[in-house]
């Protein structure tokens, strides 16, 4: 049987013409947007969640940084035998990384902010 014989038995099965089954119907054309809209939000998500981790593994770099760096004053101030290095030293360097990772957060945050979806 030919295609058209089938839509002609078929328009008779079920008491429709036959462009109406050849045309879509809203329906279908609901399903469509909806799968769309359903696979921006989990994209959006994704980005979303890989965005936050991306600055978590940024913010913990720069704070294993300023560890480092610390723990490399400390030794080579101990072993000079000066007393340069103190609290107010690392306290500055502690507030130093603090403004990395902020400023690191708020680029994202102004980033996607401006970004269409």
């Amino acid at each position: 049987m030919e295609f058209a014989e089938k839509l002609i038995e078929l328009s008779r099965v079920f008491d429709i013409t036959v462009d109406s089954l050849l045309k879509p119907s809203e329906i279908d054309e609901l399903s469509v947007k909806t799968s769309i809209l359903e696979q921006k939000q989990l994209l959006a998500r994704e980005q979303k969640r890989s965005g936050i981790f991306k600055n978590v593994m940024y913010s913990l770099a720069v704070y294993l940084t300023f560890l480092a760096v610390s723990f490399v004053e400390h030794y080579l101030f101990f072993a000079l035998e000066q007393e340069l290095w103190g609290k107010p030293v690392i306290f500055a360097e502690f507030l130093t990384a603090t403004v990395i990772v902020i400023l690191i957060w708020a680029k994202s945050f102004t980033h996607k902010s401006t970004s269409p979806l």
